[in-house]
């Protein structure tokens, strides 16, 4: 059979019928967890994109290529910065090594492809085109009396390529406007060739197709040999199948196409596309190749079989038959295709959907196509596997190329092709990064790179660098911060954790092979530690010391700024501590006594009633304290010992006085760290808030949380934010400056809704509710800076990290009796 393609530039593609598609990759877009309204308006906008088109022909492809788990890898090495690189690059050879070993070198992944034939119709005719036209036809001529005459080379004309390229811009701007779309590369078309013609285990990513040319001012010769050479193997047609070898490696491949249509296709649930990702754990790659009928052809061929099954009515009665159900039935039919077709003047759709499936062995290839016959017989869809066809059907799937044959095509709406959900995906993450898991629906591992979101890469729908780890108690929502914390450190970040309820006091012990880069700052009421938390010892800046001191007063008092009595009385105190040499909390009681009014007295009662827990010395000092926190190691954890904090669903009226203390502690080292993300910009910095509800519950922390994260941005630093309540990030501009968001199983409906809310889904779906509620230890709902939401199962694979990291009480030993007495 005669390979279709003639000449290949950029993304168009000539076929020897003289021909030019040009082809896009369609960049996947996000479909899990919609609701039914969003898919609806997903399937109008690529309904739009097909009807846009009134005549031609499109090719749609889906390319099942694969990814090799070491290249992701190794690539990923290329990103390790610091220190720690050689800690890093043990971490990942042992991913690397786990990975294979379990899963495989290569997985899957789904890719998109859409040609579309070009038409030049809409130039303006003048004398001047007609002989420009009449010029490079001849050329043409010539062109393809050389090539089928005399010798291997093909000879194209620059200024034909340049008028299809102009054509080819216009139509990507479009696509653009609705869908994120890709121009394809010589090295798209060249894997993409070779992936046809049995080429396995190469990545998709590293594959370059070496196709040289010779341009002059006026034509540019391509040599025939090198635009085949991807398609060098050796392919025995058999009845049903065909067996391809390239190289040493052989596989037998068949083909599916589409025969009947047996019921109606329900939008959502048809999408076909979308559901093969999941629904098998082997590679299929589909081809759909779509002819336009215009709205008047279609008009007549549709009346015309008006007419025939009319006909076949009156036969009927004139003999005295009943007419048959699948008359009557098609007759319904088509008066509401004519209704429609009349009222919309869309076009009408001759397709051809053929499935390419490949095994190992001929058994395996077998199983695999009667899988995919009952995946679609349960769609109300027929397949077949046409005898003595195959290589015809295989031809299909090459670009530019032309339906093969006509036994099978469809006659369909722009409706049905949009239904079928080309290019929806379940992809979660990046390329290359730091392998943090897997994606339970589909088994692909994911991928993250924490520092990303702020380079304003092209697509995704955020810049902001932090994250929040949100779930109920026992779902995996504390080892798995700790994981991805601890990776994106190796990964060359440094980290501030606020670590409340001392669980990290073992990692320099567990993690000891980095026992020097990890700071544990235990802040216990010792008297060398009076003061610590002193806004005016603890932060640097003295005018942001004022600032954190009137927060802090105000929240343990209870005073409000709309107080106009006490509130300036206290403002005016602290301003005086702020502007006298060593300040110091304990000095506004002295400053409120010295003023001596019935309002000061009050208020310096009020302070001084907070002094006398042991734990308060932490915080109220007389400005002469001189040690503070260094942070200068790559994980740096404070601790506070004694702290005793509110239950998550107490409001702030219900705090007893240690848990007032407690908080106003958390909200002084959340403000502390604001000194830690000014550091050094070019670093990447973490600051880690566990058990953050309890200061974002109250107005003061919420505001301080907020200005850490906008600082943060702009510092190259990320919050994390660890809580149980998504209630708490619900506020929009808190929502809009969380990039990467991950929620544990939670049981509780308020908190799921809260939680479906914030990721920007149908919180009243039950399918979206169940789903988090039956989360597994482990998994939780993600959403990346792509926007795609899914499933995402956490992997320690080592098991000193699941040892260091595990927050949960230790199983008691178990005690065996002495027998002998």
């Amino acid at each position: 059979m005669k390979f279709p393609i003639k000449y290949i530039e950029d993304n168009l593609v000539w076929n020897t019928d003289g021909e030019c598609y040009a082809y896009f990759e369609l960049i996947p877009y996000n479909y899990s967890f919609l609701s039914p309204e969003q898919k609806q308006q997903v399937h109008e906008n690529f309904r739009q994109l097909i009807s846009q088109n009134r005549d031609g022909k499109l090719h749609l492809l889906q390319l099942a290529t694969e990814a090799s788990v070491r290249d992701t890898l190794d690539r990923s090495k290329k990103l390790v910065k610091g220190s720690l690189k050689d800690i890093a690059f043990q971490h990942i050879d042992g991913q690397a090594e786990a990975l294979t070993e379990n899963v495989g070198d290569n997985q899957v992944d789904y890719r998109f492809f859409i040609g579309f034939k070009l038409l030049l119709n809409d130039a303006e005719v003048t004398a001047k085109s007609i002989f420009k036209d009449m010029s490079l036809g001849i050329r043409d001529f010539f062109a393809e009396f050389n090539t089928t005459f005399a010798g291997d080379f093909f000879t194209m004309n620059n200024a034909e390529v340049e008028r299809y390229a102009k054509s080819a811009k216009f139509l990507a701007e479009k696509i653009g406007r609705r869908f994120k779309v890709r121009p394809l590369d010589k090295n798209d078309f060249g894997y993409l060739l070779e992936h046809l013609y049995g080429m396995t285990g190469q990545d998709y990513d590293d594959y370059e197709y070496h196709l040289p040319r010779k341009k002059s001012k006026r034509d540019t010769i391509l040599k025939r040999y090198d635009l085949i050479k991807p398609t060098r193997s050796l392919i025995e047609q058999h009845q049903r199948s065909i067996k391809i070898t390239h190289g040493l490696d052989s596989s037998y491949v068949t083909y599916l196409t589409l025969s009947d249509i047996v019921g109606e296709l329900e939008f959502p649930g048809s999408e076909i596309f979308y559901f093969q990702q999941s629904q098998f754990d082997f590679p299929i790659d589909t081809s759909l190749n779509v002819e336009i009928v215009t709205n008047k052809k279609a008009l007549t061929k549709v009346r015309n079989k008006k007419k025939e099954l009319k006909d076949l009515d009156e036969h009927a009665y004139q003999s005295g038959n009943e007419t048959t159900r699948g008359v009557s039935d098609a007759l319904d039919s088509v008066d509401e295709l004519e209704s429609n077709l009349d009222q919309t003047k869309d076009a009408m759709y001759k397709i051809s959907y053929v499935i390419r499936v490949a095994g190992r062995s001929e058994d395996e290839m077998k199983r695999r196509a009667d899988q995919l016959l009952d995946f679609y017989d349960s769609l109300n869809i027929k397949l077949v596997r046409p005898f003595g066809d195959m290589l015809g059907l295989h031809s299909e799937f090459i670009p530019a190329s032309k339906r093969y044959i006509n036994d099978y095509i469809q006659y369909v709406t722009s409706d049905f092709i949009a239904s079928l959900g080309f290019g929806a995906t379940q992809s979660l993450g990046e390329k290359e990064g730091i392998y943090i898991g897997y994606n339970v629906d589909t088994g692909r591992n994911v991928y993250l790179q924490p520092d990303i979101a702020a380079q304003g890469i092209k697509g995704t729908v955020t810049n902001a660098l932090s994250a929040a780890f949100l779930g109920s108690l026992g779902g995996g929502k504390s080892f798995s911060n700790n994981l991805f914390v601890y990776y994106a450190v190796l990964y060359g970040a440094q980290a501030l954790i606020l670590d409340p309820k001392s669980e990290r006091t073992g990692w320099a012990k567990n993690l000891d092979f980095m026992e020097d880069q990890i700071n544990i700052v235990n802040l216990t009421s010792e008297e060398q530690n009076r003061g610590l938390l002193d806004p005016y010892i603890i932060l640097s800046n003295l005018k942001d010391s004022e600032s954190l001191a009137v927060d802090t007063l105000t929240f343990l008092t209870g005073i409000s700024s709309r107080d106009a009595d006490r509130f300036p009385t206290l403002r005016k105190a602290i301003r005086a501590v702020t502007q006298a040499p060593e300040p110091g909390l304990l000095k506004v009681i002295d400053e409120l006594r010295r003023e001596d009014t019935p309002i000061a007295r009050n208020i310096a009662d009020h302070i001084e009633s907070f002094t006398d827990y042991d734990f308060a010395a932490l915080l109220f000092s007389d400005g002469t304290a001189r040690r503070t926190i260094a942070l200068d190691r790559k994980i740096n954890i404070v601790q506070i010992a004694d702290l005793v904090l509110p239950d998550a669903d107490k409001t702030q009226e219900e705090y007893i006085t240690a848990e007032m203390l407690s908080v106003a502690m958390l909200m002084i080292i959340s403000t502390f760290a604001i000194d830690f993300i000014h550091q050094d910009r070019a670093q990447f910095k973490i600051v880690d808030l566990d058990e953050a509800w309890a200061f974002l519950n109250v107005a003061q922390g919420k505001a301080l949380s907020m200005k850490l994260i906008r600082e943060g941005r702009s510092m190259n630093a990320g919050v994390y934010l660890v809580t149980q309540n998504a209630d708490d990030l619900l506020d929009e501009k808190m929502k809009n400056n969380i990039a990467q968001k991950f929620a544990f199983r939670s049981t509780d409906i308020t908190e799921i809704k809260n939680t479906l809310n914030f990721f920007g889904l149908d919180a009243e779906d039950e399918g979206n509710q169940n789903r988090l509620r039956s989360l597994d230890n482990g998994e939780c709902l993600f959403q990346d800076i792509w926007g795609h939401v899914g499933v995402l199962h956490f992997d320690y694979i080592f098991e000193h990290l699941h040892h260091a990291f595990d927050t949960r009480p230790p199983k008691p030993v178990e005690v065996i009796a002495d027998d002998e007495s």
